[in-house]
């Protein structure tokens, strides 16, 4: 059986920066209390995204598969489904933690850098 995955959608390119500098999933909002949304949804469209994700902005980066077996402890709320916000209809499920998760990637030898998967 297939394990469950989770996916974070962000379209802040501080959050990016800090994923190729830091290797970490971990919210820049300084207002957010440090709590890091994450869906076990993998949307290949940014626009759908947004919608089911009621998303204030499209998404301009997704991170993930993250196994389920590598993520912390959903310490702010388990599973539930998204409700509607910023005009957006939700739906999709979701999970959120204060707890950063550290990714792997690779190296690129060509660039001589990590990449963020």
């Amino acid at each position: 059986m297939p394990q469950e995955a989770y996916y974070r959608f962000f379209s802040h390119s501080a959050e990016f920066n800090q994923l190729q500098r830091d290797r970490v999933v971990h919210t820049t909002n300084p207002h957010g209390r440090g709590e890091t949304w994450f869906t076990p949804t993998r949307f290949e469209d940014p626009v759908d995204a947004q919608r089911l994700l009621a998303l204030q902005r499209t998404p301009q980066f997704r991170v993930g598969p993250i196994p389920a077996d590598e993520m912390p402890d959903f310490d702010v709320c388990g599973p539930r489904r998204i409700q509607p916000a910023y005009g957006q209809p939700g739906g999709a499920g979701e999970v959120c933690t204060t707890m950063p998760v550290f990714i792997f990637g690779c190296y690129n030898f060509g660039s001589r850098d990590w990449e963020p998967l």
